[in-house]
């Protein structure tokens, strides 16, 4: 989706929603990334979702808001250094950790369901 396509669907969301957007770009990094004829969507979902986490920023509550700022830290190091053949499956169970964590934040998900 493109930068501002993307922003216009997710200013019309609550933060909730806007973190379950989030959640579901990792989701799909994590499913993606270990297979290398999609590095260029990983790459470009890295991105999107420190894109995500820019315009979220402002409402989401602020007990969230170091972890989220962590999180878009180390999405745009990935992105830097995306694709490396020996670190693939690494992102990919990364990507499905914060996908995790992101859901719990957003109240989508509780301790157990994971």
């Amino acid at each position: 989706m493109e930068r501002q396509d993307l922003y216009e669907k997710l200013k019309t969301l609550n933060w909730q929603q806007k973190l379950g957007n989030l959640a579901s770009t990792l989701a799909t990094i994590s499913t993606r990334s270990p297979i290398s004829k999609y590095d260029k969507l990983t790459s470009h979902l890295l991105l999107e979702a420190a894109l995500i986490i820019e315009w979220c920023a402002a409402e989401v509550p602020e007990d969230f808001l170091w972890e989220l700022a962590t999180m878009q830290r180390e999405l745009m190091e990935w992105k830097k250094v995306f694709p490396v053949e020996e670190v693939r499956n690494l992102l990919a169970l990364i990507a499905r950790m914060r996908s995790d964590r992101i859901l719990q934040m957003a109240g989508m998900l509780s301790e157990g369901d994971n």
